[in-house]
């Protein structure tokens, strides 16, 4: 999970498992079950680099 903010990208979360979106938040949940929320959209999704680029 990549945050991108002014231009610049930033590693959020290695090895998530799980994504939930309500509204502007965006939950992440790790491997082995850390979580991490944020605020924004997802941007992109690239299955074949196995990124998801948030953009606040």
């Amino acid at each position: 999970m990549i945050l991108e903010h002014d231009g610049s990208r930033e590693l959020l979360m290695e090895e998530v498992v799980r994504i939930l979106v309500e509204d502007d938040k965006i939950q992440l949940v790790g491997l082995l079950g850390e979580r991490k929320e944020v605020k924004g959209r997802i941007k992109e999704v690239n299955l074949n680099r196995h990124e998801v680029i948030i953009s606040d």
